[in-house]
């Protein structure tokens, strides 16, 4: 599986996610900050899921210096220059709403990506329903649905360690719930994190989950098959 990897020549970063934990406390300390009011490095660190500094402090809108410090960060970690870039994209591209046919048409060539990885996703052609929250709940709708990438998230961290060795899987690790605050979004913290388990050139089959995050809509994967949920309202993208 994951034959379209070529291990890159090993980095020299070494895995360390507490020495990056560290830097990134630092990184904050050097710089001004609208709604950071803690300064120093915590002795001992939190559980990365708990270090809600380093969750929020970097994606604030408003911080004059966010970019800058954000390179810093990004500057420690393998492949740290493609995923900024689409963290940069992300902050600075405002959703826009798509009907359901681009839905659709973003959604099958993603599947199809998927399932050329050996990973197991819904038939690209099968039938896609459009659920509306008008009649059925958001929490309805994805009470007993995964995403159809559920298998491609479930083995990003084995493919960032094939592309990337240990320190491209433990980045994966140190970075996923910082990301994830980036747009409260699994499908926009999986696509930034999409360079670490891939070469360049390779096709993305995360980039469709974000741009139809972007366009106000989230697939899923139930009993019945596959549907795309119309969150545009509930994003006060209409």
């Amino acid at each position: 599986m994951f034959g379209f990897l070529k291990r890159r020549s090993e980095s020299s970063i070494p895995p360390d996610p507490e020495a990056w934990q560290r830097r990134w406390h630092a990184i904050l300390d050097g710089y001004d900050h609208p709604e950071d009011d803690e300064k120093g490095v915590p002795d001992p660190l939190p559980d990365m899921m708990e270090d809600f500094r380093l969750q929020f402090a970097f994606w604030h809108s408003g911080w004059a210096d966010g970019a800058a410090a954000r390179k810093q960060a990004f500057a420690i970690l393998p492949r740290g220059d493609d995923m900024l870039a689409r963290v940069e994209i992300v902050l600075a591209t405002p959703p826009q709403a798509i009907g359901p046919e681009e839905a659709q048409a973003l959604l099958r060539p993603a599947l199809a990506h998927t399932r050329a990885l050996g990973l197991d996703a819904p038939d690209p052609e099968g039938p896609i329903r459009v659920l509306v929250p008008e009649l059925v709940a958001l929490q309805e709708a994805f009470g007993s649905a995964d995403t159809p990438f559920i298998d491609l998230r479930d083995r990003m961290p084995d493919l960032a360690r094939a592309a990337e060795g240990e320190v491209g899987e433990a980045a994966y690790f140190f970075l996923s719930e910082p990301l994830y605050r980036l747009a409260t979004a699994y499908d926009v913290s999986a696509w930034v994190l999409w360079p670490l388990c891939a070469p360049p050139d390779a096709a993305d089959p995360t980039e469709a989950g974000y741009r139809l995050w972007q366009g106000g809509w989230s697939a899923g994967w139930d009993g019945e098959g596959l549907f795309l949920y119309d969150r545009r309202a509930e994003l006060r993208l209409v």
